[in-house]
């Protein structure tokens, strides 16, 4: 793939537990990394598989292969945000990453 689908900036997030003033864990999100992306809404056709309905997956996101991205994260497109279900090295071979992703609202 050219560079040029990769054409929307996004930042992947991860969660980081914090004390708060009371001394209360307290749930925020950082900055992980900041990537080029391609994104594509899911179509219907994509929503089964084998006859079984998957997760409601809204979107997949394609970045340039980044080691250390889990489900447990979320991607920030603009003021949208897509918490990944899924992290897929394509073909193996160290070069994109596809995240099967849900729109949050």
């Amino acid at each position: 793939m050219r560079a040029g689908p990769l054409r929307h900036r996004i930042e992947i997030q991860a969660r980081a537990t914090t004390l708060n003033a009371a001394g209360e864990p307290t749930g925020t999100w950082s900055t992980y990394a900041e990537a080029w992306a391609a994104i594509w809404p899911i179509r219907g056709l994509e929503y089964f598989s084998a006859r079984q309905e998957q997760d409601a997956v809204t979107h997949k996101v394609r970045i340039r292969y980044l080691s250390g991205i889990t489900p447990e994260m979320r991607v920030r497109f603009g003021t949208r945000y897509f918490d990944i279900t899924s992290v897929i090295n394509t073909d193996e071979r160290n070069i994109y990453i596809d995240m099967m992703a849900i729109e949050s609202l």
